[in-house]
This record gives C-alpha cells, structure tokens and sequence, in this order.
C-alpha cells in the first residue's frame, strides 16, 4: 500500500506526466476491489486464538464531468456501491464465538481531475461521504443455554446503519480511449482499491 501511495504522490506532484483529458459530460464506471487496512489474521493472545478476515470491499463507481477547465482540471460528481464482508472466530477455554458482518455502502463523491495535458494518463483527487448498512451475526458456543440450537450455538442477530467519510487521490492509465486501470489510495471507505475503468 505503502508503494502505491507514493506512486500516486509521484504523479501529483510532477509536470512530466501527462493526463487523458477528463471530459465535461463524460460518463465514467470503476470496477474494483478494495483492501482493508487490518487484512486478515490468525493469531494467539492471552485471551485464547482469534482468526480474522475481510473480504473487500468490491466498488462499483460511476462519475460525471460537470464542469469544463477551472483552473488546472475539471470537475467530476457522481456516486456507487461498495460491499464489503469481515468475520472473526474466537475461541478460549472452551468456548468460541463466530462474529461475522457485511457492510453495505452508498456513496456520494466529487473528484478534481488534473489537467496535465499528456495522453493516457488520468490524475485525480477528492472526497466524499457514505451511508453504511450493517448486517451482523455473532454465534456463541454454549450447549447449556435454553436457546442454543442443535448444535450448541446461541445466535444473536442485529442490524445498524453508519456514516463515513472518503478522502482519495487515484490515477487512471486508458489503453484506449473507453478503457482503462485505475489504483486509489485513501482514507475513510477504503486504504486502497484498484480494477477496471470504462469511459463512455
């Protein structure tokens, strides 16, 4: 992560690189996966073992330019989906509790596209907010309780709702003028995420 965050730093900060121009009402999709700062885990503590582990969140983005040039770039707004999942087992003396969320997010963002006037390269940074939905399930070994089930497990079930921010700065590299890569560092939704670019 820590590489792609200087890359994207590299090509913020120098004129020599160019951009693909970044059009007023352009249409733009972003399909990708996501990486959770805390990855997954197996380790032990003095509290017993604990596995844990995520899976994404995958995104699926779309973006609008709005705006022609203002000042060095262009304006883009638009919004998406990301789903993501984590669970975590933990056992001690005996006992283990199986925890698992997904989280549904509905994201609002505007981007600033940099106007750097060399083909094939898109630069960008912005910012945003979501509005998270969380689904959550902790199982409990206990075969003593009246309301374990059949196989020993008291299961709670609940459902939340969250904000968040998103601040992130990305680079898109089109091989043609529909298609690209892209990579995004940021904080708040996700550290990074990187996939497919679609210009229409």
């Amino acid at each position: 992560m820590k590489k792609a965050a200087l890359f994207i730093i590299c090509i913020l900060a120098t004129g020599l690189l160019s951009a693909q121009d970044f059009r007023k009402d352009g249409n733009y999709i972003n399909l990708g996966y996501g990486l959770d700062p805390w990855g997954s885990a197996l380790y032990t503590s003095s509290l017993g073992s604990v596995n844990r582990t995520n899976i994404g969140p995958i995104m699926l983005m779309y973006e609008r330019g709005v705006t022609d040039v203002l000042g060095i770039g262009r304006i883009g707004v638009g919004g998406g989906l990301a789903q993501s999942f984590y669970s975590q087992r933990h056992t001690y003396l005996g006992i283990e509790d199986r925890y698992k969320t997904s989280r549904t997010s509905i994201v609002a963002r505007g981007a600033y596209h940099f106007e750097f006037d060399i083909p094939k390269l898109d630069v960008y940074a912005g910012l945003g907010g979501a509005f998270h939905l969380y689904s959550d399930k902790d199982e409990v070994y206990n075969p003593f309780s009246s309301s374990a089930d059949a196989d020993g497990y008291v299961v709670t079930r609940d459902s939340r709702v969250g904000v968040g921010h998103y601040v992130f700065a990305g680079v898109k590299y089109y091989f043609t003028d529909a298609f690209a890569v892209y990579a995004e560092v940021g904080h708040g939704l996700v550290a990074f995420n990187g996939g497919l670019a679609f210009a229409f």
